[in-house]
């Protein structure tokens, strides 16, 4: 008797199991902001970083490059060279502007300029399949937060990623972000 329960118990799981729809999402991606988290180095100051978490859904899986991604369009000048695109907003008057992180670089001769941080990002593939398949997760990022020139601001960020396919994901944007935090 106990053997039958068992079996009748296995074939009703397997039935549930198998009547379960695989999960679908649209084919372009889907970013949520999760949140941001401040780096501190080991002696309490602040690092001029930060995590941003963002969770993601894409229908086919195709997120993520390869390193020898790098022929048209995905070539090193080309526009879907980078597949996360991150904007640098300022708060400047009480309204968020996009604005160019500059790094501290110091010119060494009359022909240098300003170097630009890159504030864009290539990621890895997130799946070794070609196959298409639902995928879903969560991606955290370091990203610079300071401006060396202008330390003492109100910042946010707009992110935006982009699948093998060119399929753009919506914009999120994290919360206003203090770029001194040990003086708040």
């Amino acid at each position: 008797m106990k053997i039958r329960t068992i079996i009748g118990l296995l074939l009703l799981a397997l039935a549930v199991c198998s009547c379960q729809k695989p999960v679908e999402y649209p084919i372009e991606p889907k970013i949520t902001y999760e949140g941001f988290t401040y780096l501190i180095n080991a002696d309490s100051t602040f690092s001029g970083e930060g995590i941003v978490a963002f969770s993601y859904t894409d229908g086919d899986g195709d997120l993520g490059l390869d390193d020898g991604d790098t022929l048209p369009p995905f070539g090193f000048h080309d526009t879907h060279y980078y597949n996360m695109v991150i904007d640098y907003l300022k708060c400047v008057n009480g309204e968020f502007v996009k604005t160019p992180l500059l790094s501290p670089h110091v010119p060494t001769s009359p022909a240098d300029t300003l170097v630009l941080y890159d504030t864009n990002a290539r990621f890895k593939r997130l799946r070794d399949s070609e196959e298409p398949k639902a995928i879903s997760g969560t991606m955290e990022y370091k990203l610079t937060v300071q401006n060396p020139f202008s330390p003492n601001d109100t910042v946010k960020f707009e992110i935006r990623i982009l699948d093998r396919a060119l399929h753009e994901s919506n914009v999120i944007q994290t919360e206003p972000i203090f770029t001194n935090p040990t003086m708040k």
